[in-house]
């Protein structure tokens, strides 16, 4: 300000000092504050690289509850099995499920699963609603069990796969009191022919093929839907049937292909 003169005094050099210090004491703090989250980011980041389970909440060492991903990003699909990791999230959060064997939830699902057939048969809508959507949830739950609190058995993948192919024709087989019989066959064989497809690459060394727009999740849901709209408006279900039938080749041919491209680059297993 006007009229006011700063002069130099041994007072005013000890106050430099004094901030030069305690500026350079700050700046050490910061730094070694950045070396101490460096390195529990490292610690974060070994178990996952040792192949040791990580504890939870560490979401990047929980695949059981992500997508699979390709250097980094979520590899795309077609369809609606890579739904299945949303709903494992929202079940992993239910305090009682770790407890439960997930061989016993795979068989489980066939009591839904004959829910939704017989009230199929018999048009009662609300419990085709029901069973299905009881059913999706078992046949999630029982694979989020056995990966992620270590509960995996050898008879594990035969139980889980077994009562979804029983439900699937269970579920396919009641159709034939609302759609044309022709049609129905035509959908059980489409069915059997995806699913042979999804698994087959598994003989010759390769991953299962999940891919829709057909695949098994696909077509229950579009069941699902049907069975809604069919509790406010009736519904022809031989439509229903020519759609999954339809939707069926393009699977076929996805699920094919990839298996070629995966088989062609690896070479596969000698055999």
């Amino acid at each position: 300000m006007a009229g006011v003169e700063f002069r130099y005094s041994p007072a005013t050099e000890d106050s430099r000092s004094l901030t030069e210090r305690m500026g350079a004491a700050l700046r050490a703090l910061d730094a070694a504050r950045i070396r101490d989250v460096a390195r529990v980011a490292d610690v974060s980041r070994a178990p996952a690289a040792a192949g040791v389970p990580a504890a939870a909440g560490a979401t990047e060492t929980e695949p059981h509850l992500h997508r699979p991903t390709a250097g980094g990003t979520a590899m795309p699909d077609i369809g609606l099995y890579q739904t299945k990791y949303a709903l494992r999230r929202w079940l992993d959060r239910v305090p009682w499920v770790r407890r439960l064997s997930p061989n016993a939830v795979s068989v489980s699902s066939l009591v839904p699963s004959a829910l939704a057939a017989g009230a199929l048969w018999a048009g009662w809508w609300p419990l085709v609603v029901l069973g299905i959507a009881g059913r999706m949830v078992l046949t999630v739950m029982d694979g989020l069990i056995a990966e992620a609190y270590n509960k995996k058995t050898r008879i594990g993948p035969y139980l889980n796969r077994l009562p979804q192919e029983i439900g699937d024709a269970m579920l396919f087989l009641a159709l034939l009191a609302w759609a044309d019989p022709a049609w129905v066959a035509l959908l059980l064989a489409s069915a059997w022919l995806v699913n042979v497809l999804g698994v087959l690459p598994g003989v010759a060394g390769g991953s299962p093929q999940p891919v829709g727009p057909a695949g098994q999740p696909d077509r229950i849901a579009i069941v699902l839907v049907a069975a809604i709209v069919a509790c406010i408006n009736p519904l022809d279900w031989t439509w229903i049937c020519a759609l999954i039938v339809v939707l069926s080749v393009p699977t076929a041919l996805l699920r094919i292909r990839r298996t070629v491209r995966e088989l062609g680059a690896t070479g596969g297993t000698p055999r």
